[in-house]
Parts: C-alpha cells; sequence; structure tokens
C-alpha cells in the first residue's frame, strides 16, 4: 500500500450511527459462546478484573469510556468503587442496572463532557476499534485530559 492509498483509506473512513449499538447489539444471540452484556454473563467474563481495578489503580473516581450498558460500573460499584460512565447508544442507560442508569451519559468518547482531571481513573476497553482514525485521535486526547492519575485501556485484536 503507498501513502497516498493509506491516506486516501484514512479520509474514506466513516463514523459508525448510534442506533448500530441497541439492545440487539449488547444482548443479541448473535453473539459467540453467550458473551453478550448482561449483568451475569459480565459477571463471568470479567472474573476478577473488577477487585484488579480496585485493588491496583485505589480509585475513588472511575470514568467508564464507551461503558456500554454499564455492566464493569455495576461490579465496580458493587465493590464500593463510584463510577460514572459515558456511551455512545441511547440504548445503554435503558439496558443498564438501576443502580448506575443514572450515572451513565449519552456521548461521544471524544467530546469534552467531563471537565479537565475530574477522574483518578479513565477507563476504555474495546471502544477505540470502533472509531475512526481521527476519532482515536480525538478520544485518545480527551482521555488524557479527563484524568488526574491513571488510564486502562485496552483494544480487541481484529485481523481485519
Amino acid at each position: 500500500m503507498t501513502v497516498t492509498e493509506f491516506e486516501a483509506a484514512i479520509f474514506s473512513q466513516q463514523p459508525i450511527s448510534p442506533e448500530h449499538y441497541d439492545a440487539e447489539y449488547f444482548t443479541g444471540d448473535w453473539r459467540a459462546e453467550d458473551n453478550n452484556y448482561s449483568l451475569e454473563t459480565r459477571r463471568r467474563i470479567e472474573a476478577k478484573n473488577p477487585q484488579l481495578i480496585k485493588e491496583i489503580f485505589r480509585p475513588t473516581n472511575v470514568l467508564d469510556l464507551g461503558c456500554g450498558p454499564g455492566a464493569l460500573m455495576h461490579l465496580l460499584w458493587e465493590l464500593g468503587v463510584s463510577s460514572d460512565g459515558i456511551d455512545f447508544s441511547p440504548g445503554s442507560r435503558e439496558l443498564a442496572t438501576p443502580e448506575v442508569r443514572d450515572r451513565i451519559i449519552t456521548g461521544n468518547t471524544y467530546d469534552p463532557i467531563k471537565s479537565d482531571n475530574a477522574y483518578d481513573l479513565v477507563i476504555c476497553r474495546e471502544v477505540l476499534e470502533h472509531l475512526t482514525v481521527f476519532q482515536v485521535k480525538q478520544t485518545v486526547v480527551n482521555i488524557v485530559r479527563m484524568t488526574s492519575c491513571f488510564v486502562y485501556c485496552t483494544t480487541r485484536f481484529n485481523p481485519d
């Protein structure tokens, strides 16, 4: 691939609409190996991750950027860790448990919704691969801006 072809590919990327991330996306039967976003499934998949987040980062105020229906927020809440969430999908709040529903804001990961240094830990897991390159750049700027201390960021490997 030439530089020109690479640049053309980057500039041709189109954002995904919020409607793509509906209830079927989070809870549908299409997900392999029962990998949906129900609280009990996420509890099984997360296993000791919430406890490790609490022990390693010792956060007092967490932002889960791209939180989906807030399962990680709920699991942290069970451990006494306060968290807020931002998710692109309006349906995320509807699917969230009552314990965290009011702490989820509908918005983009790259918009300056929260103030500078508002959180001592910003979590952004398996979100960046859903964004265009330009959205990733602004999201990273936003993550760094909103944290006063730590960032916990992962992405899912996809060979395509």
